[in-house]
């Protein structure tokens, strides 16, 4: 079940979610693993690859979305009232173009940029930064990379931007890997 189109059919309706209690909810927002007010996260039955995504907004009130990214899990949460609504694998900015970590906003969104200084298309830009940092559709694949962006699946950078408002919080953190997977564990033992 991991072809392109698996993705699309076997992951776009998860069923359940995992609710976190208070104790959880703090434990993995003290180690970055997700915002501060999380309360539940779409239940995934599989390590996510290249490419692939979830959205499931479900019973979730509209409103307000906060993006958590965390760069060492290679991994973006799209939150609404608390509740993860959507996840994806991510490409990021490496080398000699790191993607900035800290807190952002929204700053504008562009369906259909085109980059003039990589001559490279960045559909569905949500940018975070002045000089450029954006969130936006990227080929997916291993051992690609983008210039200090954060590259998404076509369909859910689709999601994501038409779900977004300027001014939305982008978070974007680097975990310690051993750590992360520490605490993951201990979540699921919760």
């Amino acid at each position: 079940m991991r072809s392109q189109h698996a993705h699309t059919l076997a992951r776009a309706n998860p069923t359940g979610r995992l609710v976190l209690s208070g104790n959880s909810a703090s434990l993995a927002s003290e180690h970055q693993l997700v915002p501060s007010g999380a309360k539940s996260l779409l239940a995934l039955h599989e390590r996510l690859g290249p490419g692939e995504y979830v959205w499931d907004d479900t019973g979730v009130a509209p409103g307000t979305l906060l993006i958590w990214i965390d760069l060492e899990r290679q991994l973006i949460s799209i939150f609404r009232a608390g509740h993860e609504i959507g996840t994806s694998v991510i490409l990021y900015g490496a080398g000699e173009h790191p993607t900035p970590l800290g807190r952002f906003s929204i700053l504008r969104k562009d369906r259909d940029y085109h980059s003039r200084s990589y001559d490279a298309p960045m559909p569905y830009a949500l940018f975070v930064t002045d000089d450029g940092v954006a969130l936006h559709a990227s080929p997916q694949g291993i051992g690609r990379a983008t210039h200090g962006c954060i590259g998404l699946p076509e369909r859910f950078a689709k999601l994501v931007f038409d779900n977004s408002s300027i001014g939305d919080k982008v978070t974007i953190v680097k975990t310690e890997r051993v750590l992360s997977e520490q605490v993951s564990t201990r979540l699921l033992e919760t």
